[in-house]
């Protein structure tokens, strides 16, 4: 099967969060399975100077846009079976960001049109057109209503991921009539409209064949007032077409037993020393004591509301002033969040340490040398982290939500199954006390090891989601014919 995916950012070229990981990931998965895919997306010059000197210039397309001619120089690279086509033009993306600028809605209206240019324009066979979240969300749209695309549009169908629906692409109504160019006959909730604005992502989820959320739990809570993000009306019309598919992780960027950004690398047999010895080198980079047998508590994490900071504010000061443990948390995001780490590290310098900023090598570090990994958060769609941290051998302790009820299982220690801890704020299983529960099997050192094992040898590859996906697009193709 031909598939095309248009997104705003991947792995290796730019990545801001999940979103880059999963556009990196899934296409080589489906790749592997026999698949032909191509992921379009724009040429940030963002993008490292080693890897842009390896694209090679193949063509250039010409659009209407905003009413007037533009073009797109078009880039092509290929990488494990996937080949990208990267879009130039320097007004748009010749930026310091990806993401935040004031003009990002026309920005992401080039990209869409573009995307679908390449399609117009070039011997690039696609049975299948897969968009990712907001940015790419009018292309279903525009398929079926702009009858530029009505030749293009005949046997292609579309699948739209939403990575997180708390980011809908929502801006003023005169925005669409100015960057797209159309009719506004379409200024309406039935098209492009919700709640008076110009929304995306809804449009989107109207108009695109099938929706997938990033795991089945969130699948379900989308649909709810309490998760819908004001679009659970918009969802239940469609939750006949919305399935749940859980992220993969790429277990060739995470693995323990190769990974060139960690002191010591190990398995599931080697686990307790290659562990020791990635604990080690941070307490000796933070100015920690070393102190092998106390707990290593991190996160890795942007800074915000959704991932439960607040939960730490309320769990993290008392914890540190009581127990024997250490923390390391590497992230950025809200001010009030960041000066929160920085004090408490400032009283604690010898149990804390927050870095206040992002360094993937460093990421992996604190997956290898951590006892325990935190994820508190208030809804999660996916999450990698604990993915990884598993892989890794480091135990999570999560909030019962998204797919971190999809993938993390409380550990039984009768049955000895299960792989972390779970808090359930909706049921008063505090985050607190669902630390503290972990903690006492870290001094049971049989129990302990058998958690890190069950997560070690957990199957959260991307082959099995990538699976899934291609099962959705076949059933897509066989019920339009």
């Amino acid at each position: 099967m031909n598939i095309v995916m248009a997104v705003a950012e991947c792995v290796p070229f730019v990545k801001t969060g999940g979103l880059a990981d999963v556009a990196g990931a899934l296409p080589k998965a489906l790749a592997r399975l026999g698949h032909n895919v191509t992921v379009i997306l724009p040429k940030y010059s963002l993008i490292p100077d080693e890897l842009q000197q390896q694209f090679t210039k193949q063509d250039e397309v010409k659009f209407e846009f905003k009413g007037k001619q533009a073009s797109a120089g078009i880039f092509a690279y290929e990488s494990e079976g996937v080949g990208y086509l990267l879009l130039e033009n320097d007004e748009y993306f010749a930026r310091e960001g990806i993401y935040g600028q004031p003009d990002d809605a026309e920005r992401f209206a080039f990209l869409n049109r573009g995307v679908l240019a390449v399609l117009h324009s070039l011997p690039l066979p696609a049975d299948i057109v897969h968009v990712h979240d907001w940015h790419t969300a009018m292309i279903p749209f525009l398929l079926q209503e702009d009858q530029q695309y009505a030749g293009l549009n005949e046997g292609l169908q579309t699948v739209l991921t939403i990575h997180n629906l708390q980011f809908q692409g929502n801006f003023p109504p005169e925005t669409f009539t100015a960057i797209y160019g159309m009719d506004s006959q379409y200024l309406n909730d039935d098209a492009v409209l919700w709640h008076g604005n110009l929304s995306m992502l809804k449009t989107g989820i109207q108009y695109a064949d099938k929706v997938t959320a990033v795991s089945p739990t969130y699948r379900d809570e989308i649909l709810t007032d309490q998760y819908g993000e004001g679009l659970q009306q918009v969802l239940r019309a469609r939750q006949d077409d919305l399935l749940g598919i859980v992220n993969g992780l790429d277990t060739d960027a995470y693995d323990p037993a190769a990974d060139p950004a960690i002191e010591q690398t190990y398995d599931a047999s080697s686990v307790s020393a290659g562990k020791a010895a990635n604990k080690q080198a941070l307490q000796r980079r933070f100015g920690l004591p070393e102190q092998p047998d106390t707990p290593l508590i991190v996160m890795v994490s942007r800074l915000s509301g959704q991932k439960g900071i607040d939960v730490l504010e309320d769990t993290l000061p008392e914890l540190v002033e009581k127990e024997d443990l250490q923390v390391i948390i590497l992230g950025t995001g809200e001010e009030r969040y960041e000066r929160f780490l920085r004090g408490l590290a400032a009283d604690h310098p010898d149990k804390v340490y927050a870095y206040i900023g992002f360094d993937e090598a460093l990421a992996h570090l604190l997956y290898a040398g951590a006892d325990i990994f935190l994820m508190p958060s208030h809804f999660e769609p996916c999450g990698l982290s604990q993915l990884i941290s598993m892989r890794y051998g480091t135990v999570p302790v999560a909030n019962k939500t998204g797919g971190l009820q999809d993938t993390v299982t409380e550990y039984d220690e009768g049955m000895q199954t299960g792989n972390g801890f779970l808090s359930d704020f909706s049921r008063g299983r505090t985050f607190s006390g669902t630390l503290k529960r972990c903690l006492s099997f870290y001094k049971q050192p049989e129990d302990w090891r058998m958690i890190q094992l069950n997560g070690m040898r957990g199957n959260y590859s991307w082959p099995r989601s990538a699976e899934q996906y291609a099962k959705l697009y076949e059933r897509i193709k066989q019920t339009e014919e």
